[in-house]
């Protein structure tokens, strides 16, 4: 169950977007609905999303849940009994947490749990693995920026109901009539990279020039060869993939990096077509990193 902000409508709007969207809170709800609005209001996450979002992440075990407007807990809750991760709800209202608590107690993973009562915006969630959202778009918008300064490179973000408008997710999915995004926190790859490719002359080696809009990277290879437009790329967290052709036309063979990020190197492997891999070391040039873009 979710805070939810609605900054700009009226009383009868609020009551009709309530009505639509979730219908006529239930009785073991009371407590916790009608003394907080008309500033803030949750409206419940079904069990059937809150199971599809904690899939979508792969929670388990290892991972560290932080629900931003944690509402009654149940994200959390279930993290932790049904994946046996930890978890963190945020919520301003001081009878959501309490509420929260007492469920927690009940589900007997209070050991495994937390909630704290601040702003979603001015809570330290850095030591996150997953983070779950169900806000309006203009608060995804604000506090994207904030994901991407305090999580770690792979950290994934799950959004009942609303997107982030350019960065666009990585997966999406649908249950009933809600949608259901999910994004991975991607490292940032751009600037100028450099290596020596073992057939090449001493003294001769490789540019890559990267560009990245999130999790979207474009860039070309200059090379004794040529110049290489990149053909095809993912980025997820800190690994990366690139893909160049050489030659032209039907002669047109791929060649195939995959890498990790660590820090200011790329450590992997690269591979020709019907040839074994072999290492591939990268180095980005000093000063040649741009901030990524995320926002506001």
């Amino acid at each position: 169950m979710h805070r939810r902000h609605f900054p700009s409508l009226s009383i009868l709007g609020l009551l009709l977007a309530l009505a639509v969207q979730c219908g006529t809170p239930s009785s073991s709800n009371a407590e916790t609905s009608w003394d907080i609005w008309p500033d803030v209001l949750y409206v419940p996450t079904p069990p059937e999303v809150v199971e599809e979002m904690l899939r979508l992440a792969d929670v388990g075990p290892g991972d560290v849940v932080y629900d931003l407007g944690s509402g009654d807990g149940r994200i959390v809750i279930s993290a932790a009994r049904d994946r046996g991760a930890r978890g963190v709800g945020v919520d301003i209202d001081p009878q959501l947490i309490r509420l929260s608590e007492r469920n927690a107690q009940r589900e007997g993973v209070a050991d495994r749990v937390r909630f704290v009562e601040e702003d979603l915006f001015r809570i330290d969630f850095s030591e996150a693995s997953v983070v779950t959202l169900y806000l309006l778009p203009d608060l995804n918008l604000r506090l994207r920026p904030k994901l991407f300064r305090q999580l770690r490179p792979g950290t994934r973000v799950v959004s009942h109901a609303f997107h982030m408008e350019d960065w666009r997710p990585d997966e999406e999915a649908r249950i009933g009539r809600h949608d259901i995004y999910f994004w991975v926190i991607p490292a940032n790859v751009s600037g100028r990279w450099s290596w020596h490719m073992p057939e090449q002359p001493e003294g001769e080696g490789v540019e890559l020039e990267l560009e990245q809009t999130f999790q979207q990277v474009s860039g070309f290879l200059r090379s004794a060869s040529g110049v290489h437009g990149l053909s095809w790329a993912a980025l997820r967290g800190d690994r990366l993939m690139l893909v160049f052709d050489e030659g032209v036309g039907a002669d047109a063979k791929p060649v195939i990096f995959e890498g990790r990020l660590d820090g200011d190197q790329i450590l992997g492997s690269f591979s020709r077509e019907g040839s074994e891999p072999q290492p591939w070391q990268a180095v980005r040039e000093a000063g040649s990193l741009r901030p990524l873009e995320t926002g506001w």
